[in-house]
């Protein structure tokens, strides 16, 4: 399934447990399955390329068999223990962004935000990392010019070899910079340390940033060019985004903004050749391996890399309620993990669909009714559609025509001819003449019965608004439309406001004072989001109505709806709280994956739009750079999410609160949130709350030693080197 020219997926299960062994004496985690020697594994060179593919299939996999036994760590259900899922759960469901139905040990500590030393999950995290470090530290060990040539290894050999060890490098970089980012202060090892058992010492949160930024510095010049290297491998712009990233949340880690280097790399990123794919959709289906904007990827194959974790638990636990499994490509759901009102209103549409507004039918049979026969409608009396009302039955009537030039009519109190008002001398008379329309056009009509006045006011209507090319300054023309006798409009608005108005004048105008969708003379702003909308003004009946539809929206609200609940009563219920339907188990041409219950659909870990995104934060924050070129970088990821120009930003507008909703709306499970809200002061102790968090259903502001995940109890209680993090 996969394009894959190596040995990177289909050897995943060899079994190398037997370097496994030394170098867990490094660390506070038991390996298990030790079957074979470090020499018997590097004794052939060949093997070279398969310990490197257990290395990148340490991020997917949890362990020497699939999908289990033969685990690679223990203390946690093998299923659960995979890199991949205990990485998504610390970064997604601890925000706003997840919730999850299950019960499994303390699994809800993550979105009540709530957990100590000894959650099993955040343990899990820890080892996960841990090992990874120590596969590599190994891989490094065994990896030296000396023991490569002592084995009988080619020059060709030894220098293929050297962009391994490169690729090595790069993956502890990026494993200890997971380690920064969630745990600070951790026990540090490299290969330089001597294996045998030793209790490592603790290092600080400058000096892992220090080690971590020299590291990928380091490789920097040794990884294959970017878009060179074979897929799901290391390359130069993998480096370059950890770099970015760890420059980016610098202040966050030193207390000081490294926004002129993440600016830096953001753009070497964007320089080396990636491009968006043109759906965004196709980003997340089991075929993107095609994509032409994956930077690096976690790899899954469904016949060659079964696991319980990874795609297969994202893929299968976002599928519950009214969902069809078969539609994600997998043979049932999991009904697990949701997404919570919070992000659902950072969309424009809350269902991913296009109907923001929709018009009102009002209260039209409770108005006392003037009849207005006439040319128009052939003289019908008894016509129930061409009347005006009086809304507060005070004998003033009035509506909306559309008359053709030369039409006449008159007013008529019942549906018959018994007595019909028309013009006596600019009056009302039951004697009256026909009243008569001179030119074509939408008209006002007002009959005050009581006085026997009328008038007659012919009306072009315009929207004006802060969120129109005009502003408030000048109206943006509509058009009368006979299809449905509405006047409308297809108009591109930035976020703010609008109100209808006539002849470019303030006294005839609606405003929206109920946000019920009916009109009033003179009523409140009507507030939209920026966006291509298709806007209809309905006048010819009572109330007056309107309706906004997005003619382009944003694609990526990607919400299953159709038995949900906006609101989280009950976490344990998968329908509460809409559905995410993002990843699938099925092409962009819509065939099925290789295998129902395990998905082929790769992880995108670091991706193109995240990189214009991250340069034009780095931008707003000082960091240098180009303000054209960050909302030019802005507009296109945009651009593509609303299929054109409508969802276009200003340069005003891109600010740092529109970015963090940006990233939520373009980033939904990835990976990002956690990471991105400690950076905006979003996390803890902040006015922002979602749904549960700190375990109430309104969500209220937490601890800040929350933004830091605690030592596990296991390891601070083995290392006497390590002290726990404050507030633990």
């Amino acid at each position: 399934m996969k394009r894959i020219s190596i040995t990177l997926l289909s050897l995943l299960f060899v079994g190398l447990s037997a370097f496994l062994t030394s170098c867990f004496k490094d660390l506070d985690v038991v390996p298990l399955g030790n079957s074979v020697t470090a020499a018997t594994v590097y004794d052939d060179v060949d093997s070279y390329k398969k310990v490197l593919a257990k290395l990148y299939a340490g991020l997917a996999l949890s362990g020497q068999e699939g999908p289990a036994g033969q685990p690679d760590i223990s203390g946690i259900d093998e299923g659960f223990s995979t890199y991949l899922r205990q990485y998504w759960k610390a970064q997604e469901l601890t925000t706003d962004e997840a919730v999850i139905a299950w019960n499994d040990g303390n699994i809800h500590d993550f979105h009540q935000q709530d957990w100590d030393a000894n959650n099993e999950f955040i343990t899990a995290m820890y080892n996960r990392i841990f090992y990874q470090i120590a596969l590599v530290n190994e891989f490094i060990r065994e990896t030296t010019d000396e023991k490569m040539t002592a084995r009988g290894a080619s020059d060709a050999i030894k220098a293929e070899v050297a962009t391994y060890r490169a690729e090595a490098r790069f993956l502890r970089a990026l494993s200890y910079y997971h380690a920064l980012d969630m745990f600070r202060n951790v026990p540090f090892v490299t290969e330089e340390d001597a294996v045998g058992s030793f209790f490592p010492t603790q290092t600080n949160t400058n000096d892992l940033f220090a080690y971590v930024e020299s590291e990928l510095k380091a490789v920097e010049s040794l990884l294959v060019d970017a878009r060179a290297n074979e897929y799901a491998r290391a390359d130069k712009a993998a480096a370059w985004m950890v770099l970015a990233k760890l420059y980016l949340n610098a202040e966050v880690y030193l207390g000081e903004g490294r926004y002129t280097e993440a600016a830096e790399y953001c753009q070497k990123v964007i320089d080396a050749g990636f491009s968006l794919d043109a759906n965004y959709a196709d980003v997340f289906k089991a075929d993107n391996h095609n994509s032409t904007e994956m930077i690096f990827p976690i790899a899954f194959d469904g016949t060659r890399s079964k696991t319980w974790g990874g795609m297969t638990f994202l893929v299968h636990a976002a599928v519950g309620g009214s969902m069809s499994p078969s539609e994600f490509g997998i043979d049932g759901g999991w009904g697990g993990v949701r997404t919570t009102k919070a992000i659902v209103d950072k969309f424009p549409s809350t269902a991913g669909g296009s109907v923001l507004v929709a018009p009102s039918e009002g209260n039209t049979a409770s108005y006392a009714k003037l009849y207005v026969p006439g040319s128009y409608q052939g003289w019908d009396p008894a016509n129930e559609s061409t009347t005006v009302t009086s809304p507060n039955n005070d004998s003033t009537y009035e509506g909306y025509f559309w008359f053709a030039a030369g039409d006449k009519f008159k007013f008529a109190p019942e549906a018959n001819w018994d007595n019909a008002y028309g013009d006596d001398g600019g009056a009302l008379s039951l004697s009256g003449a026909d009243i008569p329309v001179a030119e074509a056009g939408l008209y006002h009509v007002v009959a005050d019965i009581k006085n026997l006045t009328y008038t007659l006011e012919k009306t072009e209507w315009g929207i004006i608004g802060s969120a129109t090319p005009g502003a408030w300054d000048n109206d943006t023309d509509m058009a009368y439309d006979t299809t449905d006798n509405s006047v409308s409009i297809v108009i591109d608005l930035a976020a703010g406001e609008i109100k209808f108005r006539a002849n470019d004048d303030w006294a005839l105008n609606y405003g929206d004072t109920g946000a019920d969708a009916i009109l009033e003379a003179g009523g409140d702003n009507i507030v939209v989001p920026a966006g291509t909308y298709r806007i209809k003004l309905f006048l010819d009946k009572p109330d007056y109505t309107y309706s906004i539809e997005l003619v382009s929206f944003d694609k990526r609200a990607m919400f299953h709806t159709d038995g949900q609940n906006l609101e989280i009563e009950d976490i344990a219920q998968f329908t509460e709280g809409y559905a995410v339907a993002k990843y699938f188990n099925v092409t962009s041409t819509g065939l099925v994956g290789s295998d129902v219950t395990f998905v082929d659909t790769d992880f995108p870990l670091f991706r193109l739009a995240d990189a214009y995104l991250m340069y034009a934060e780095a931008v707003v924050r000082g960091g240098g750079g180009s303000m054209a070129s960050a909302v030019n970088y802005v507009n296109t990821v945009r651009e593509r999410a609303y299929g054109g120009s409508g969802g276009n930003i200003t340069q005003s507008e891109l600010t740092l609160d529109f970015l963090i909703d940006e990233r939520a709306r373009e980033l939904l499970w990835e990976c990002h949130r956690r990471t991105d809200l400690i950076r905006f002061g979003k996390f803890s102790e902040s006015s922002y709350v979602w749904p549960w968090k700190g375990g109430t259903p309104g969500g209220v502001s937490t601890d800040k030693k929350y933004n830091v995940f605690p030592i596990p109890a296991s390891d601070i209680g083995a290392n006497p080197n390590l002290q726990q993090n404050t507030g633990y």
